[in-house]
């Protein structure tokens, strides 16, 4: 088990792929929390969870990096604003405004963004990571659009969209700013990330209670602040960071395209939707784009 997990560790594609998975499973889970514990309320507690797991898990490496970590304050506050809390808190408001089929194809913008950002900031990539991200983003169209990626022309803006279209810089930020983190490990730069999330996240849930719209969780409410924590939260942070390291965060964010078929995937198991040829086009369209997309340089 010890040697599977260090090979593991050291293998970007199947730590990219479960964090997507992860990921997905997160989409489900919103679903599942809608009239069970309200969006700000979830996104605040879920942090406060996490940060105590990361400090129960690592307390020594934790105090070990402290004040490496406490001189690089300001990054570490910018990152959980844009890249976790902000971008959680966003996303789940949009989703009052707009359908899922816009929320998912304007988030497949965001590898695209990473790439051009990158540009800007002096990286190089290689053309096919360009054409990677273009075939991924038909795939996530085709499973979006139930097998018609035409309609993708039909599609309105609406200020839900808007909100979507500000998470996807912010991600694209987030992705950018990886590389630049202090150099402690995965796990104790997550950590830290946690903490700041969570106070983050406690002016969104001032407000909340502030208009009167807070729900506080019912059981269900706790089991998905549970899984959400757990598995998209710590699970697959950490492995995205570990990716990251492993292959830069332009390859790794192709990767995040991989998040809304699995999404479909998961509707099957677990909210009993149905499975359809347009899932398998749109999964082969998107592993295929993976791949070119591996084809390419790593940023540097």
């Amino acid at each position: 088990m010890k040697i599977f997990s260090r090979w593991l560790w050291n293998r970007a594609p199947p730590l990219l792929v479960l964090a997507a998975i992860l990921w997905a499973g997160n989409a489900v889970a919103s679903r599942m929390a809608v009239g069970n514990v309200s969006p700000m309320t979830l996104v605040a507690v879920r942090w406060l969870l996490i940060s105590v797991i990361m400090a129960l898990a690592a307390p020594v490496a934790i105090r070990a990096s402290a004040p490496l970590l406490w001189r690089h304050k300001g990054l570490i506050v910018l990152m959980a604003t844009v890249g976790l809390a902000g971008f959680n808190a966003l996303l789940y408001v949009s989703a009052h405004y707009t359908t899922a089929v816009n929320i998912v194809l304007l988030q497949c913008l965001m590898p695209g963004l990473v790439l051009i950002g990158g540009g800007f900031l002096g990286a190089r990539a290689a053309a096919t990571q360009y054409a990677g991200v273009v075939i991924t983003c038909l795939g996530v169209a085709i499973v979006a659009t139930r097998g018609h990626p035409l309609e993708i022309l039909s599609l309105q803006l609406n200020f839900g969209d808007v909100l979507v279209l500000v998470t996807c810089v912010m991600g694209a930020i987030y992705n950018l700013m990886l590389p630049r983190r202090p150099k402690t490990t995965a796990p104790v730069y997550f950590a830290a990330l946690a903490m700041a999330s969570f106070l983050v996240s406690m002016p969104m849930m001032a407000v909340e209670v502030g208009v009167g719209e807070l729900l506080w969780p019912n059981a269900v409410g706790w089991g998905v602040i549970l899984f959400t924590a757990l598995g998209p939260g710590i699970g697959a942070q950490v492995l995205f960071l570990r990716g990251v390291d492993l292959i830069g965060p332009a390859r790794a964010g192709i990767y995040n395209n991989l998040t809304p078929v699995f999404g479909a995937l998961l509707g099957v198991m677990v909210l009993g939707e149905t499975f359809a040829g347009y899932h398998a086009v749109g999964l082969a369209f998107v592993l295929a784009g993976i791949w070119m997309g591996e084809r390419g340089k790593r940023l540097k």
